[in-house]
């Protein structure tokens, strides 16, 4: 029955991927909404372990979809953001670009130390780097890296195998431990309720609204000005093509920086010239919500049959690794940002910290528990650190570790 049953579902789901798609999130965010105890899995986290679970059945998904997906989460969240991450940057830039460095020099670290402690080759240790720390681009960076070092064809694609083998391995939990630790065990840890802290920072003035500006009351919401938000969107992904080179080094926003920076001064523009360039909230807040579930479903439904075949044959070791990765920089950063830095509202710390992290499903977490667009201030400006820094950790780990 169950080979039958096994059997049918991989014929469908090779007919209509798109069905694993839908299924995938729709079942994610009914299974999120369970709760055991305090704790729930939330929409993201849930649309990823659904994808993971459907993946087995043998599903293909086009990376491009995950790049759209992405794209439309990430310029939202700089949209909705960007009149107060700009009125912001003078008040606490640096505090949240301090964060972004403590926690990419701790991942550096554990990394490497993991890495010559277990005795993992360097592709090993980048995948770790790369699935723990949830920063797709490390693969792309540590597998130039790799193509450096002189290696001969059968060395250099057994090692860039290790790289997508351990991402694979470490992706899922590097994504849902952090939503665990920003969701749940930090407003734990500060004894602080994260929606009484977000409505704390909103009456200090920061943003009303999840996705945007509030809309009035009895006022029928204008359209979206597609004009406007398809250029700011091509706009971000030109900005993502820029390639800089540093001591031999190639750095790059990617598609995903860039859409935030497009997002930013988008949304900016538009808080000062309200004629044009309209996004209401609702529509913020879907093209939030949409992308990022159908970007971690579609990583989902690629990687997770690979993860669990990894799983299998090489033990569980990887996975306990990845965790370790995922979890113990979060702990040091956290640590120093409550103790030393001056964190006491931990709706902010959570959205500095996932930001740091570059984790956009705990970001989406934070959000939908906060209530409020609050915790998006300081993840703007610890996203678009972290994303320059931990793509870099690549050739530093293939270097060093």
């Amino acid at each position: 029955m169950f080979q039958f049953l096994s059997h049918g579902l991989s014929s469908l789901f090779a007919q209509s991927p798109e069905l694993a798609f839908f299924l995938s999130i729709g079942l994610g965010f009914w299974i999120g909404q369970i709760k055991i105890g305090t704790f729930q899995l939330g929409g993201i986290a849930g649309s990823l372990v659904m994808a993971v679970l459907i993946s087995q059945f043998g599903v293909k998904m086009d990376s491009d979809l995950k790049i759209v997906l992405f794209v439309l989460f990430i310029y939202a969240v700089g949209y909705s953001s960007g009149p107060d991450f700009f009125r912001s940057l003078g008040r606490q830039s640096l505090r949240e670009i301090m964060l972004s460095v403590i926690l990419a020099v701790s991942g550096f670290a554990t990394v490497v130390g993991v890495g010559r402690l277990f005795h993992l080759d360097k592709g090993m240790a980048a995948g770790l780097a790369a699935g723990g720390l949830t920063q797709s681009a490390i693969i792309g960076t540590a597998s130039s890296a790799l193509a450096e070092l002189g290696l001969s064809a059968a060395q250099l694609q057994q090692m860039q195998a290790h790289v997508a083998a351990g991402y694979a391995v470490t992706y899922i939990f590097g994504s849902i431990g952090t939503i665990i630790f920003c969701v749940d065990i930090l407003p734990f840890f500060m004894r602080r309720d994260m929606k009484a802290d977000a409505l704390a920072a909103e009456a200090g003035g920061l943003p009303e609204d999840v996705g945007g500006e509030t809309e009035q009351r009895g006022v029928v919401p204008a359209a979206t000005d597609l004009v406007y938000n398809m250029l700011g969107v091509a706009v971000g992904l030109v900005i993502g093509l820029v390639v800089i080179r540093v001591w031999g080094m190639s750095l790059t926003l990617g598609c995903g920086g860039g859409a935030l920076m497009s997002g930013l001064l988008f949304g900016w523009w538009h808080r000062r010239h309200a004629g044009y360039g309209e996004m209401p909230s609702s529509v913020c807040s879907f093209w939030g919500n949409f992308g990022l579930a159908g970007f971690v479903v579609v990583t989902g439904l690629q990687t997770g049959r690979e993860a669990v075949e990894v799983i299998v044959h090489q033990g569980v070791l990887l996975l306990l690794l990845g965790m370790v990765v995922t979890i113990l920089p979060l702990v040091i950063t956290a640590l120093i940002g409550r103790f030393f830095m001056g964190y006491r509202n931990v709706a902010l710390f959570a959205g500095a910290l996932s930001g740091a992290r570059s984790a956009n499903p705990a970001f989406s977490e934070v959000l939908a528990k906060a209530g409020n667009n609050t915790p998006a201030i300081p993840f703007v400006i610890t996203y678009a650190v972290a994303n320059v820094l931990l793509t870099l950790l690549g050739p530093f780990i293939v270097a060093f570790g």
